[in-house]
This record gives C-alpha cells, structure tokens and sequence, in this order.
C-alpha cells in the first residue's frame, strides 16, 4: 500500500500523514501524540489544536481513507485493471476482484495493487477494530467503513453475476453442489464476502499460521460458482 499522504493538500493531511506512518510503525498500542508529532514537519502543538488526542486523530485518519475509497468506488477507479505488459488496461473479470479483495484481506501483498493492505496497515487496523468494543466512535466509523465496503462488493457481485449469464446463458443448470433452484440476494453475497474477508483480516493479524489460506480463498470461489448463476440481478 503506497503512502495516500505523500503529497498532502494542507496541515490536516500533513496531520494525517503522520499518523499514518507512526501507526503502521508502532501499531496501536505503542502509538503517542509524541510519535505522531515525530513524523509531522511543523510544530507537534499543532496536533493538539486539532485534536483532542490519539483516538480523536486515528478516527479521522480512518475516515479519510474510506472517504478515499468511496470516492474511488464512486468513479469506477476501482474496475480492476491489472498491471504488467501485456494486461495494462485489462478489466479483470468481476468475480476475480471479488476474489481478490479476500486474497488482500487474508494474504496482504499477494495483490500486486498500490491501494492493496500491506501487513503493517492491515495490523494497525485490526487493532483499532478491536477498540470499538468499548468505543462509540470507532464503532460509528466501523459501522460506516461494513457498509461502504458491502455496497462495493454487492455491485461487483451484480457485475460479476451478469458476466456468468452473458457466458452461459444456461447458468441456471448447475451442477451438483448447487444452491438449489432459490434466487440468492447479492446483498447476502457480499455481506457473506464481507465477513470471510473480515475474518481473514482478524486471523491474517493475530497468528502466525497461513496454512489456511489457500482453502480459504478456494471455498471463497466454490461459493461464487455456486452462488453467481443464481443471483438476481434486478434493483
């Protein structure tokens, strides 16, 4: 994940730019306002003229960046255009970005993506995550953050579902392992998709053992097959 603060429009993201790399420096726990004002070029009482204190500078900085993705989301930044030689240009197909959101989640810098987690972030996040057990803010921001996550997904699950039917205009004759003959709601799919990725994020963060991943992301695209011919693609 590439630095969103390296050329900061003003103090606010001059702020916010430092918190964000002591954070993904230090982590939660470690983190102070004097760290904070270690990685910020102009006074560090500036932090505090802003700020009330760490968290009420770490909520913002959270809500910066999915600010940032929202907006992204909103003009078709994210369509997945793959990079190297031959693909540059090249919209990957829906379902592999839905696949792919998980594999970022669960596997930080597998994705070959600037805006892609790296581990250090996407620990400093379950960490912050976890304050909104006991903290209302974190959980408004973590309340918003599901949702906007969800309606990207469930848009990339209608895209994604479209591209079965236009392949296989037949996709309701599934094999064995199917889902029967119900519509599946794309709301459901990604709420579903949103909480493996979350949960991979979360097991990514606090152990060392990967040997779940592969058979992670493998039930992941089992669960598209089975799940995409049916979904319903009307508003």
């Amino acid at each position: 994940m590439n630095d969103p603060f390296a050329d900061p429009d003003g103090t606010r993201e001059e702020i916010l730019g430092a918190a964000f790399r002591a954070l993904c420096a230090h982590g939660y726990a470690e983190l102070t306002i004097q760290r904070i004002g270690d990685e910020f070029e102009k006074s560090p009482s500036l932090l505090y003229h802003h700020y009330d204190g760490k968290d009420d500078l770490l909520v913002d900085l959270l809500e910066f960046l999915l600010d940032g993705f929202e907006e992204a989301v909103s003009e078709d930044e994210l369509s997945g255009e793959t990079a190297g030689d031959a693909s540059v240009g090249v919209e990957r197909p829906a379902r592999d970005r839905i696949v792919g959101y998980v594999v970022a989640m669960s596997r930080p810098g597998a994705i070959d993506d600037d805006r892609a987690p790296n581990g250090r972030f996407l620990r400093a996040v379950v960490e912050l995550r976890a304050q909104a057990a006991h903290d209302g803010a974190y959980r408004d921001h973590f309340d918003r953050s599901d949702r906007v996550f969800e309606r990207f997904l469930e848009r990339t699950v209608r895209e994604a579902a479209a591209e079965v039917t236009a392949e296989t205009p037949d996709a309701s004759e599934v094999g064995p392992g199917s889902i029967g003959d119900d519509p599946v709601d794309p709301e459901a799919v990604a709420a579903t998709v949103q909480t493996i990725a979350t949960g991979g994020m979360l097991r990514w963060a606090t152990t060392s053992d990967r040997g779940w991943v592969d058979g992670t992301v493998a039930g992941v695209e089992r669960y598209l097959d089975a799940t995409l011919p049916r979904v319903t693609l009307e508003e």
